[in-house]
């Protein structure tokens, strides 16, 4: 690590859009925080796109949320719900000025890269943004954002060299890691009971596909999948870019 700084924060979990995070790993944030580590989720839309309510209300949900995970902070960008790209300059700039900032030792994007245009394209924004961010040439500044949590981000740091980039693994992939979320699973599910608009039917509500009751049966169906595999009752995913550098064996079980 070439670091001068130390680090603001311990996790940075990176979605596209509010409810994200909570959906791909909520039950690792609240796990974390339990821990006394220093957890942040980060936005990079407002979901404006959404079909069943708007910016204001869903960044409320996002600030309950977060509020009852135990998150340290919450803050939510201005990108173009729809239209993430990771080859655009001005979404890179967005998210280096932030990971200055926060200086995270591992930064992981939710939910899985498949299916939404906005989740495939992610991982590649990220993956950009934490190579740019270590290029103190460039300085890009500190665009509008949403923030919950604390009343300003850090003061910026000229570079920043994150340990570990990660994303959710998908159903069909296969795990780097897999995080222990047995004793914090009724705190994931209370943060999804937060996102009332988008997860539950009812009051006016249009149907998609995640208020569908089905959907919340299929979160719960794969952290319990994961957890087999695990050997616990409920496990979340994580497929990561680096691998781990080992002195001795580790303490934790391996599983196959």
């Amino acid at each position: 690590m070439f670091n001068d700084a130390p680090a603001a924060c311990d996790l940075l979990v990176v979605s596209p859009h509010p409810d994200d995070a909570e959906i791909g790993l909520g039950g690792t944030l609240a796990t974390l925080a339990a821990r006394g580590r220093c957890v942040w989720a980060l936005e990079l839309t407002r979901g404006e796109l959404g079909t069943n309510a708007g910016p204001d209300e869903r960044w409320s949900e996002s600030v309950a949320a977060a509020q009852a995970l135990g998150l340290a902070g919450r803050a939510q960008l201005q990108l173009p719900d729809g239209f993430i790209d990771g080859d655009d300059a001005g979404q890179a700039a967005a998210l280096v000025a932030v990971i200055r900032r926060l200086r995270p030792r591992w930064l992981v994007t939710a939910p899985e890269p498949r299916r939404h245009p906005d989740h495939q394209a992610t991982p590649g924004l990220v993956e950009r943004a934490v190579f740019l961010a270590r290029l103190s040439a460039w300085q890009p500044p500190l665009p509008a954002l949403r923030l919950h949590g604390a009343a300003a981000l850090p003061g910026a740091v000229d570079r920043w060299e994150v340990q570990t980039v990660g994303h959710v693994t998908p159903e069909d992939g296969r795990p780097s890691l897999l995080f222990d979320i047995g004793g914090h699973w009724p705190a994931k599910l209370a943060a999804l009971a937060c996102y009332g608009s988008q997860l539950q039917r009812g009051d006016g509500r249009r149907a998609t596909v995640i208020n569908d009751p089905a959907f919340l049966q299929r979160i719960e169906d794969r952290a319990r999948r994961w957890g087999r595999q695990a050997g616990v009752e409920h496990a979340e995913a994580v497929t990561t870019v680096q691998v781990p550098v080992v002195s001795d064996l580790p303490t934790e079980p391996w599983r196959s």
